[in-house]
């Protein structure tokens, strides 16, 4: 007898053939919407309220960064983008609030060197690991930061500012945004590499700290451009170098530190958008396509490039990549500058 399939049909009844063809029809269903289940996903978000979480006070170039990419991913989403301050731990207490948060995509952490690189670089008490507790969205942009100092210190520039710092070890202070800052560790990069002692003095973010420096009572601060720039066009402020390998388009006139003798110093800052490991792919792959048109928009650009940086808008994969090299490359510079734990 042969037992075919082809031959096999022919003996069956109608009414089983009908059951079986209903139970290929409801296998292909469900494998449809298995299929089809990411994208729904991302269909359906966002249904509510959104939050960026940024850890600096309002104010400074984080904050204010953060909030031009809110009022724009607010409109592309037709949902309020809430920037919510957590200042403190040179911005760690903000990257352990959104480790912790649901995977939804609702909470996203204003990433920066500060608190995906430089803390945990330096800081033994923290409770989230850079490269296992975020997923990575998209970096924002990378810029340099400035050197300045009160108008009235007698230096000149670079070279006459690492001669008086010579001369008097630990009687000038550096201020930073806070310990394990990108500000921090390029002060003490800074003064690894020309052989200086001076005095780190945290501070919970700029705005004090600028208020100390025009009084006199700070010496040194790496600053983000934005922020410092318009005291030193004022002459309140002067401005020694940026922290770039070459100058920047953002401060015309002003060398990179690289020049003045210290050919292997360069530090560079980057601002990103994470959201908590775990957050479903669809999700964070629209996120970055909303970030990603916000930051081909031509007064958005005009902003973030103030820093004197690069707008980035690299896909999470890529970020990632750039991720898995930065955040080592600030360990190392830890280390050399004896702040590793």
């Amino acid at each position: 007898m042969n037992c075919s399939p082809a031959r096999h049909v022919k003996f069956m009844s109608a009414q089983r053939l009908a059951q079986l063809t209903s139970k290929a029809a409801l296998t292909a269903v469900l494998l449809a919407c298995v299929s089809t289940a990411a994208p729904a996903c991302a269909q359906s978000f966002p249904n509510k309220p959104l939050k960026i979480v940024v850890g600096f006070p309002p104010g400074g170039g984080s904050d204010l960064m953060a909030r031009i990419v809110a009022e724009k991913m607010s409109v592309i989403l037709k949902q309020p983008v809430i920037v919510d301050n957590k200042p403190g731990a040179g911005s760690t207490i903000a990257a352990t609030f959104v480790s912790r948060a649901a995977p939804d995509g609702y909470t996203m952490l204003f990433g920066q060197a500060a608190n995906v690189g430089v803390a945990p670089a330096i800081m033994n008490t923290l409770t989230y690991d850079p490269l296992k507790d975020f997923a990575p969205i998209t970096r924002l942009v990378s810029a340099p930061l400035v050197l300045v100092g009160p108008a009235d210190l007698p230096a000149k520039d670079v070279k006459e500012l690492i001669a008086l710092a010579a001369a008097k070890p630990n009687a000038l202070s550096y201020g930073s945004p806070g310990s394990g800052t990108v500000g921090h560790l390029a002060g003490a990069m800074f003064m690894n590499e020309a052989k200086l002692k001076a005095v780190h003095v945290p501070y919970k973010g700029q705005s004090l700290l600028i208020t100390d420096m025009l009084g006199g009572r700070i010496a040194m601060y790496f600053s983000t451009i934005a922020v410092v720039k318009p005291y030193v066009e004022s002459g309140k402020m002067r401005a020694f170098g940026v922290t770039s390998s070459k100058p920047s388009g953002a401060f015309p006139g002003v060398p990179a530190i690289g020049e003045a003798g210290l050919p292997d110093y360069a530090v560079e800052n980057w601002y990103g958008l994470l959201a908590p490991a775990g957050t479903p792919a669809a999700v964070i792959d629209k996120l970055h396509q909303t970030v990603k048109q916000i930051l081909l928009l031509p007064d958005v650009q005009q902003d973030l490039t103030k820093e004197g940086g690069e707008v980035g808008g690299e896909s999470p994969a890529e970020f990632a990549k750039f991720l898995s090299i930065d955040i080592p490359r600030w360990k190392k510079i830890a280390v050399e500058a004896e702040l590793a734990p």
